[in-house]
């Protein structure tokens, strides 16, 4: 359910970009951008017709932090958007859980690509190279690849989630 959606003037696609740079490499000139409000703490930003970004506030070890992410349409269609986040490749045996809203855990990851901190969006790409989910780490990248084992990414976005069936009502009805 949306609360509401406003389009963008030129000024706020200029800060939006400001704050999420890899928007204007991805898309060019950004001539159009909306702002749909879900709630007071979830917003998806439409970019050129696609459901390219969410903002949310995400529980990160008992402290709320607002997070700006990419959605799965934007990190799939977009290749070179990836390069912006760190990743981790998960094992196979970890992507049904983990595609369907399942924690990553540490023995399912089997390659960590750039370094984190606590409290960073991290996408999960799975073997065949799919991103599968985006997260938020609760440890930084030392210590996950320290660790033998636990829930170390806290999964916020993943398939048939609020957000996915809100990005499809969103390309259904512009």
């Amino acid at each position: 359910m949306v609360i509401n959606r406003h389009m963008l003037s030129k000024k706020d696609i200029k800060k939006l970009i400001n704050e999420v740079p890899w928007l204007s490499e991805v898309y060019g000139t950004i001539d159009e951008a909306e702002v749909i409000k879900v709630s007071d703490v979830l917003e998806i930003y439409r970019i050129m017709n696609d459901a390219a970004l969410v903002k949310a506030m995400v529980n990160v070890n008992n402290s709320n932090v607002s997070l700006m992410y990419p959605t799965l349409l934007a990190a799939n269609k977009y290749p070179s958007l990836v390069k912006h986040y760190p990743v981790v490749q998960v094992d196979e045996g970890a992507v049904k859980p983990i595609a369907t809203g399942a924690d990553v855990m540490r023995p399912g990851i089997r390659e960590l690509i750039g370094s984190f901190k606590t409290g960073d969006v991290v996408l999960v790409k799975s073997p065949g190279g799919r991103i599968i989910a985006v997260t938020v780490s609760l440890y930084n990248s030392d210590e996950v690849l320290n660790m033998s084992r636990g829930k170390v990414l806290k999964n916020i976005h993943h398939i048939d989630d609020e957000v996915w069936r809100l990005m499809s009502e969103v390309h259904e009805h512009k």
